[in-house]
């Protein structure tokens, strides 16, 4: 009885030191950041620009962002015109893809978060559109949707042109340029 009597203490005793011990500090993951991984869904990756230019440029609190389209290795993960190969469905879906893009560009200029991110100033889609296609900016829904999914309506929505253009570079359906405020640093 005696020795089950101080193993009981020894363990409310242990118990007690192991409950009173400094843990380690765990950063929690900010909300935004968990919103634009679950849409992303995969690991971000970094910009890989097809040409000669930076995909961002920072100055002061505003990042400058070169047009992106959702591209795997390269190749647009929806290629063609709307109107023609594409459906407004499909081009949403393209859409919403160039403006994950888009944010993964931000999540890793600004070091593996979204966090710092106070307002998507301005967004402008291109959309490869045949003749006769008139629903740009249907289509640029898919893209102001997820930002707001990801960021809210007072951070996601922003000023945005939708303009139809004839081709684009590798065949993409929807490229997107944006100018982003973030927090100063």
């Amino acid at each position: 009885m005696m020795d089950s009597q101080l193993s009981r203490r020894t363990l409310l005793a242990a118990g007690a030191l192991v409950a009173l011990a400094p843990r380690p500090a765990f950063a929690a993951v900010p909300a935004v950041d968990q919103r634009f991984l679950a849409a992303l869904g995969r690991a971000p990756r970094p910009a890989q620009p097809i040409g000669d230019y930076v995909p961002v440029r920072r100055s002061g609190r505003i990042l400058y962002l070169s047009t992106t389209t959702a591209r795997t290795d390269g190749v647009p993960d929806f290629a063609g015109a709307l109107g023609a190969e594409l459906s407004v469905e499909q081009g949403q879906k393209a859409a919403r893809a160039a403006a994950l893009a888009m944010l993964e560009t931000v999540y890793n200029a600004l070091g593996g978060t979204l966090a710092p991110v106070t307002q998507i100033l301005n967004m402008i889609g291109y959309v490869a559109s045949a003749d006769g296609f008139y629903d740009q900016a249907g289509v640029m829904n898919g893209a102001t949707a997820v930002l707001i999914e990801v960021l809210g309506p007072d951070i996601g929505r922003s000023t945005r042109s939708a303009i139809g253009v004839k081709a684009m570079s590798r065949q993409a359906a929807v490229s997107i340029a944006a100018t982003v405020e973030v927090a100063a640093s």
